[in-house]
This record gives C-alpha cells, sequence and structure tokens, in this order.
C-alpha cells in the first residue's frame, strides 16, 4: 500500500498560482528536478521540488513543486 500525499504546484515563483493535488492512493509520482510537465494546458519545466511534513496531520507529506515556464 502506498503513502497519501499532497502536490502543490507554484508557478514561477508566484504564490498566488499554486495549485494543489491530494493523491490519497500515492500513486502519483512526484516530478523531479529539470522534467518538464503539462498542466494547465501549458509546459513547465521542474525548477525544484521539496517535501515537508505538516504538524495538523503529520500523515500526510506535502511536496512542493516549483514550475518555470522559462524552458
Amino acid at each position: 500500500m502506498r503513502s497519501a500525499k499532497q502536490i502543490v504546484f507554484q508557478y514561477n515563483g508566484d504564490p498566488t498560482t499554486e495549485e494543489s493535488d491530494l493523491d490519497m492512493d500515492g500513486e502519483k509520482s512526484v516530478p523531479e528536478q529539470g522534467s518538464f510537465i503539462d498542466r494547465r494546458g501549458e509546459r513547465g519545466k521542474v525548477a525544484k521540488s521539496a517535501w515537508r511534513q505538516v504538524r495538523k496531520n503529520p500523515s500526510v507529506p506535502i511536496y512542493r513543486v516549483y514550475l518555470t515556464d522559462k524552458l
């Protein structure tokens, strides 16, 4: 059984653009730095990804993925 996680995407360093995907089944992979992904109908490059544990719900880690349109 895989662990649940939340993936938060942020575009070009702008916190107002954050989008969150809750992966309750643990089936989604976290994109690696330097990889390309398609979201919102556009292609973005993963500039950085990091994870942190949240105290409210320590069983669900949050992975933050920072995307850039500077390909």
